[in-house]
């Protein structure tokens, strides 16, 4: 059976802490070749994650192709099995997944190819985890006995869903602090907060997420004018915190809505540290699935 990277549902704790252990370590211009062939298929709009593998897959010596349901043989009615069968008969050895769709499970059958997610619907995006992850670890944040705690539109993102997993394998608490509105279904081992206060006071390091209006029908301006008041990031409150205290952002980012301008540009605000860990994150991935390291 074939190795997929598609959540941390069945992930051994010792697989996540590899992943994260690599991804802090590796020289992306310095790693073992893995002859290959990979696909890239991208349904969804991606800066950030496509670059990232096609870097991170041409650092490894891995051949990429691009495809998207708009140039493939499923606007004809192609099944997903057949789909994937015409992969393995090209030679195609790994697909790197990105979709609207929350069909995850029927990804997980597949044998003699291994699957990736770049991004399931809102219930997947483990390599955006391992990333985040490697970042507290490198603020040596992952080691301290205190939440990370989500802001922002948590009930539609799949950067929550897949970090809520890896931390819960890791064995360490989440939060989260946004609208009602914005809440995840699923409240399981979730510590909700109620304050900016109450969130400093709680932990040194939080995660913003972008409200995803692309997902949200009856979204008004009025609505987001609340939020802004209440949740938005700014420099006060990064002034505020504790000086080892640190924000992060998965991206895009939406200045002026769930951070301020200026608490972008502050020192607290480490998504540029984030952002290096992006080509990392996906090398040891494919490692993984290829199982090329120990």
């Amino acid at each position: 059976m074939s190795k997929h990277l598609l959540d941390f549902k069945d992930t051994d704790k010792k697989d996540i802490e590899k992943l994260i252990d690599i991804t802090g370590k590796i020289n992306p211009e310095k790693t073992n070749k893995i002859p290959s062939i990979s696909l890239l298929k991208f349904d969804e709009p991606s800066t950030r994650t496509r670059l990232s593998f096609s870097v991170a897959a041409y650092r490894l010596g891995i051949k990429t192709f691009e495809s998207s349901d708009i140039s493939s043989a499923k606007v004809k009615g192609e099944s997903l099995k057949h789909e994937i069968e015409t992969y393995k008969a090209m030679g195609i050895e790994s697909l790197v997944i990105r979709t609207k769709e929350d069909n995850i499970d029927e990804y997980k059958e597949f044998e003699d190819i291994s699957v990736i997610s770049g991004g399931f619907g809102t219930s997947s995006h483990p390599t955006q985890a391992i990333l985040d992850a490697t970042t507290l670890d490198k603020f040596n944040k992952l080691e301290k006995d205190l939440p990370v705690i989500y802001i922002g539109d948590v009930k539609h993102s799949r950067v929550f869903e897949s970090g809520r997993q890896l931390f819960a394998s890791l064995g360490k608490n989440v939060g989260v602090f946004t609208h009602e509105s914005f809440l995840p279904d699923d409240l399981t081992n979730i510590e909700v907060l109620n304050s900016w206060d109450e969130v400093l006071e709680a932990t040194e390091a939080i995660e913003l997420l972008r409200v995803q209006k692309e997902r949200i029908e009856d979204l008004e301006d009025s609505d987001l004018n609340e939020y802004i008041k209440k949740y938005q990031l700014t420099n006060e409150i990064l002034d505020k915190s504790e000086d080892d205290f640190i924000a992060l952002h998965p991206m895009p980012m939406n200045v002026d809505i769930e951070i301020s301008e200026k608490a972008s540009l502050h020192n607290k605000f480490k998504y540029i540290e984030q952002l290096s860990f992006g080509v990392p994150s996906r090398i040891a991935s494919y490692m993984y699935v290829m199982e090329q390291y120990d």
